[in-house]
């Protein structure tokens, strides 16, 4: 292993896979978690940011303070905003209301311009008025490039190519059971691909927020709360043709079950995840944990680290404006 890395991009990837102990007791299986908050601009979308920009870099031949356009109030505009500090090109990212202020204020100190949307689309959300804006942005600067994380064979590689492999390898290619979340689906179909390939037993779980429109033949939005899962139109990185073999089975979750698990999680094993995380390891220990016999290896993905949320999925006003109920955030008078 090199003594050190030649820029911070080199530190993406090769996260730990820690074993659970507490959260796991009284299921018999084997339960880990790939724990992305150590990649170096906090979670598994650094994956996705670099691979995705290095690709656009060789195509447009981009020099250094070409614009990239990205349209997300999430980690990937900080994955992004950190490979972009470090390739000399300017970020424009399209957010809205509903970016947590920890991400966004990060967004700005790695000088990405963020330029920011109010008004609601008719599912409810603001997807499709970002979008909007993401159009009138390349109007006004034809010479940028925009980044469509929703269909985005980059991402898919970039995930197959690394967080894949990751996996398997650190458990000696035996993996009975894998659980991620659905978003963009550029980490969940890149790592699903490659099960398939190299593992094709490997039982593969996708777990989503009820009201996403992200998965295949799913019909009725409505509002959710976890950002980093779900999605206000179908991602083109999903294919509606070779879905069903990718994937097993599809669980949906409320945000209090995923916050609650988080927090438990945090507690019994000391590691702060964000709600995404937390409905991962919920749907494995509940969900998936039952159709395997004591012993088998289960597997699930952490996107992100849970300091990001403290002003919102783990804040008792924030949940109570959304009639969410967390018992131990609500029943602990120190929280």
């Amino acid at each position: 292993m090199a003594r050190f890395c030649n820029s911070v991009l080199d530190a993406i990837g090769h996260t730990p896979l820690i074993a659970l102990n507490r959260f796991s007791e009284g299921n018999g299986c084997d339960l880990f978690v790939k724990l992305e908050s150590t990649n170096p601009g906090g979670s598994m979308k650094d994956r996705a940011a670099a691979g995705m920009v290095e690709r656009v870099e060789r195509e447009h031949n981009l020099q250094p303070g070409a614009e990239i356009i990205v349209c997300t109030s999430g980690n990937l505009g900080v994955g992004m905003a950190m490979v972009c500090a470090v390739k000399g090109f300017q970020l424009v990212c399209v957010v809205d209301p509903k970016i947590n202020p920890t991400t966004e204020h990060c967004l700005k100190l790695y000088g990405a311009e963020v330029i920011k949307v109010y008004q609601r689309d008719e599912t409810g959300g603001y997807h499709l008025t970002r979008l909007q804006k993401v159009s009138a942005v390349q109007q006004e600067r034809p010479n940028a490039v925009y980044l469509d994380q929703y269909d985005s064979p980059a991402a898919i590689a970039a995930h197959y190519n690394t967080t894949g492999p990751e996996i398997l390898e650190a458990l000696d290619g035996r993996v009975d059971a894998l659980v991620m979340v659905a978003g963009t689906g550029g980490s969940s179909m890149g790592i699903a691909r490659y099960f398939r390939e190299h593992s094709p037993q490997t039982h593969i779980c996708l777990v989503d927020e009820h009201g996403s429109l992200a998965l295949p033949g799913n019909a009725g939005c409505s509002n959710r709360h976890l950002n980093g899962m779900g999605t206000s139109i179908v991602p083109s990185n999903y294919p509606v043709d070779d879905f069903d073999r990718l994937v097993d089975q599809v669980v949906y979750v409320h945000a209090g079950e995923s916050i609650a698990a988080a927090l438990e999680l945090a507690r019994c094993e000391g590691i702060l995840t964000g709600g995404t995380g937390g409905a991962a390891v919920a749907v494995m220990r509940r969900a998936v944990a039952p159709r395997f016999e004591a012993g088998a290896r289960l597997v699930a993905l952490l996107p992100d680290h849970g300091s990001r949320y403290t002003d919102t999925q783990f804040s008792r006003e924030w949940l109570a404006a959304r009639d969410i109920y967390v018992p131990a955030l609500f029943d602990d008078k120190e929280s």
